[in-house]
């Protein structure tokens, strides 16, 4: 075995050069590397150009270019030899998730999503020459588009996507040709064409590997069950008789024998821990005890919960990884470890940082999470955690029903209703039976995004709660940091956005999507 380092972050992407000679890797640390495939050399240095994610690489036919796709809504060609950038890049409205060259070389195929763009869970064909893209999109996938493929003839493109669904589509009429491939029950993650064309190979979060016809879009045979945890690549030997995948194994010895405690409160602790693969990890435990008193129906509800937050899966949310009985008398909760911490405490230590492009995150996760139905009903810095590439996720969900299980006190970035007061939405402080809805979450992201902005609580100059809750029964907001937000173009279209975040009627208050489109349109541009 042959083991290739260099990247400073995970890697996204791998591929072999057609003569099998080198591999092209893409990865989080924003390059891309190649490599002698016999041996652990690099070849050269890591080409550099783009300033976010590389997600996707691919070698042309010929194996003289490489195309790279990128969080940073670009694809850009390098030519092998140089290992120089080919002219300008190709750019986008949205990350580029893969891409594909046609067998000619004169095509990219992208694959697409993340976005707040109208057509951000598209297909699109790029002319390599020109730079620009030969049609319109080809639409159709609901969610995002994570693998493309162009048949060995180059007449058909193939994509699988996070929607459950792989479409086969006409290249020159931008139509699926047959109707969409169903039978994954999770979103797809890779998708490989057999080398005569026949046949296509897809890999998917729900554990399997499915063999499909292409002209038919039939399942072949039984899926092919072993993994335990995601696929995320599959491909076909070369003459076609087998298919190789590689998958996610996050597994861990649930004692975790040398787990630290972080942090701790009245009902349970946060610990640090570590998978078997390395991977550190967050383990937040609360004791079985504290669970005696409730039903069973309760306690699966609260199952029902805990399954809906694994399956949640966006770069600003923070994914529950699985669920451990911890040293036997823990129930823990495992996700990843934050090298950074919450958001209150990163801005501390990152003063300089882009504010605004933090808050876009935030909006971000909130959005996908209402997407899902899904309140947070705790939002504010300290329920952010911010990843050691500085992308700021959405943590603790005030899950209503795991409220109710346990009333948990872990720390400051816990669900504890302790000094969420300042973020909570009039309807919520004055109501008799509050209930928190995708409006009050709102309200508390607009509070949210004043705290990132000034690194202020808010109502910081209050000390106690009672003080703050009669500001809220007259109506009193937040007074204007004219330090942070000056009197011109962007501050004032800034402080209009969040005093619409906090309108005292909750139907009246914007969408995340409306806030993300004039965050990233308007404020950030201005």
């Amino acid at each position: 075995m042959i083991v290739h380092e260099g990247h400073t972050d995970r890697v996204n992407s791998v591929v072999f050069s057609p003569d099998g000679k080198s591999v092209v890797s893409g990865s989080n640390d924003d390059t891309i590397r190649t490599w002698d495939a016999h041996s652990s050399s690099p070849i050269g240095d890591p080409l550099r150009g783009h300033d976010h994610w590389v997600r996707s690489v691919s070698y042309s036919p010929l194996g003289d270019t490489i195309a790279s796709g990128s969080w940073d809504w670009t694809i850009r060609l390098w030519d092998v030899n140089t290992r120089r950038q080919l002219g300008q890049p190709i750019r986008g409205n949205h990350p580029f998730l893969s891409v594909a060259f046609s067998s000619d070389a004169k095509l990219i195929a992208s694959g697409c999503g993340w976005s707040y763009n109208p057509d951000r869970f598209a297909v699109q064909l790029w002319d390599v020459e020109s730079r620009a893209a030969t049609s319109g999109p080809f639409k159709g996938h609901t969610n995002n588009v994570k693998s493309v493929r162009f048949s060995p003839d180059g007449s058909r493109l193939v994509s699988g996507s996070e929607d459950s669904t792989i479409r086969v589509w006409d290249i020159e009429r931008g139509i699926t040709v047959i109707e969409p491939l169903s039978g994954h029950t999770q979103g797809v993650r890779s998708i490989a064409l057999s080398p005569d064309g026949s046949q296509i190979v897809s890999g998917s979060d729900d554990h399997t590997i499915r063999l499909w016809d292409t002209r038919s879009g039939e399942i072949v045979g039984s899926p092919f069950e072993g993994h335990t945890n995601r696929v995320y690549s599959v491909d076909f030997s070369p003459r076609g008789t087998y298919v190789v995948s590689g998958g996610l194994n996050d597994t861990m010895d649930t004692g975790q024998g040398t787990a630290m405690i972080v942090s701790g409160g009245g009902f349970g602790d946060i610990w640090k821990g570590q998978l078997h693969s390395g991977g550190k990890v967050a383990i937040k435990a609360w004791r079985t005890n504290t669970m005696e008193p409730c039903s069973y129906q309760t306690v699966k509800r609260a199952a029902r919960e805990l399954f809906l937050w694994s399956r949640m899966e966006h770069p600003n949310i923070h994914r529950l990884q699985g669920i451990i009985m911890f040293r036997e008398q823990y129930l823990g909760m495992v996700s990843e470890w934050m090298e950074n911490g919450n958001l209150h405490e990163y801005l501390r230590k990152q003063p300089g940082t882009d504010r605004y492009h933090l808050c876009i995150h935030v909006v971000s996760g909130l959005e996908y999470m209402h997407s899902r139905n899904t309140v947070h009903g705790d939002l504010k810095a300290a329920n952010v955690l911010v990843s050691s590439d500085g992308i700021a996720r959405l943590s603790d969900f005030d899950f209503s029903i795991m409220s109710e299980v346990s009333n948990v006190v872990f720390s400051e970035s816990s669900n504890s209703r302790t000094g969420s007061l300042r973020w909570a939405a009039p309807e919520l402080l004055l109501a008799e039976v509050p209930k928190r809805t995708t409006q009050s979450d709102i309200y508390a992201l607009g509070m949210a995004m004043l705290e990132t902005l000034t690194g202020e609580v808010p109502y910081s100059e209050c000390r106690q709660d009672y003080t703050i809750i009669k500001k809220v029964e007259k109506g009193t907001l937040q007074n204007r940091p004219l330090d942070i937000l000056k009197d011109d173009n962007k501050g004032n279209m800034m402080w209009r956005l969040l005093q619409h975040c906090w309108r005292r009627n909750a139907s009246k208050r914007p969408s995340p999507g409306r806030i993300l489109d004039a965050l990233a349109n308007h404020i950030c541009k201005a």
